[in-house]
């Protein structure tokens, strides 16, 4: 499947700012089930714009404005190409066991800022586990418990709360949906890894379901959403088994990664800072559209396109706030 994606995030200040330096990470990345063909970044201020690849193998953009402004846009575009996911081998829960698979990691084991679990979120990763026949087993049922006890409210939540906080709620987005499944993970010793990226559908909810394997294909060709969330848990000598409790579908071709880490904290989507007293509203939408494959395959190098600023049309009516839905 061939996805044309469209980041766009726009930032009208109630003054004067200046000193301002961002970097995001709303850039595809190359695996084995999805190749990147095209990528260019805009910016409006035009800036120029450095890239690097972080600790957790994320592309970071980075770009800064000295001047005075009292608007930003930041405009992404890429062309991915998808296929559908190979299927992980399970393994037994003893071998979760290994000294050696442990250490290797150790990273997506422990709390991290965002993951941090009381004795009762222990108590419910236990029960939720204790009859799985294996790895794949405990994460299917990690899931369950996490569905069984929040509901999708948007914009009920706050990026970063706690998770005792959070099922005391009740509700929450994809962003809650993953730190809670990973929590449940890591408590009962499964390493567990938050992705952040994109899917193709509607109702993010439902995951789109068709071009998956898990129903007819909604027909969709266009879709404006957010960026999504979902986890990747590590299975004894089979890899990363990638899981979407928002919608208890498959990941597959739908789903495009930008990248993974141990919480939202390591993959959010933007960060910045700026000097001055104004105060931001902000927009951010993704569009994304189904397109004709290319004539080529995954596994070719495609040709990459350079970093242009063009100038952009006027903004819509802004909104307050940034989170993955």
């Amino acid at each position: 499947m061939r996805l044309d994606i469209r980041y766009r995030m726009w930032f009208r200040y109630d003054g004067m700012v200046r000193e301002a330096h961002n970097e995001i990470r709303v850039r595809p990345r190359d695996r084995p089930e999805q190749r990147l063909l095209d990528y260019r970044l805009t910016t409006v201020p035009a800036a120029r714009v450095l890239s690097f690849t972080d600790y957790w193998g994320t592309t970071v953009d980075c770009f800064g404005h000295t001047a005075e402004h009292d608007q930003l846009e930041i405009v992404a575009e890429a062309s991915v190409e998808t296929r559908p996911r190979t299927p992980v081998a399970t393994a037994p829960m003893e071998a979760l066991r290994d000294p050696g698979f442990a250490l290797a990691h150790a990273e997506m084991l422990g709390p991290s800022p965002h993951v941090e679990w009381d004795a009762h979120i222990a108590a419910l990763a236990a029960e939720a586990t204790s009859g799985a026949a294996d790895v794949a087993d405990a994460v299917a049922a990690a899931v369950a418990a996490t569905r069984d006890r929040l509901e999708y409210r948007r914009g009920s939540t706050r990026i970063g709360i706690p998770l005792p906080e959070l099922v005391a709620g009740g509700g929450g987005v994809c962003q809650d949906f993953t730190h809670l499944t990973i929590g449940l993970l890591r408590a009962v010793g499964i390493p567990a890894r938050y992705v952040s990226g994109y899917l193709f559908a509607a109702d993010e909810t439902d995951g789109g379901a068709g071009d998956d394997g898990a129903g007819e294909d909604d027909g969709d060709d266009i879709v404006e959403v957010q960026t999504h969330a979902w986890v990747e848990a590590a299975v004894p000598g089979g890899g990363w088994q990638p899981v979407d409790p928002t919608n208890d579908r498959p990941v597959g071709e739908r789903h495009v990664v930008i990248g993974a880490g141990r919480d939202y904290d390591d993959v959010a989507p933007v960060r910045g800072v700026y000097q001055g007293d104004a105060l931001p509203y902000v927009v951010t939408t993704v569009e994304i559209r189904r397109m004709e494959p290319v004539e080529r395959t995954l596994t070719e190098r495609p040709r990459r396109r350079g970093l242009v600023q063009v100038a952009a049309p006027a903004p819509p009516d802004p909104a307050v706030g940034h989170q993955q839905q």
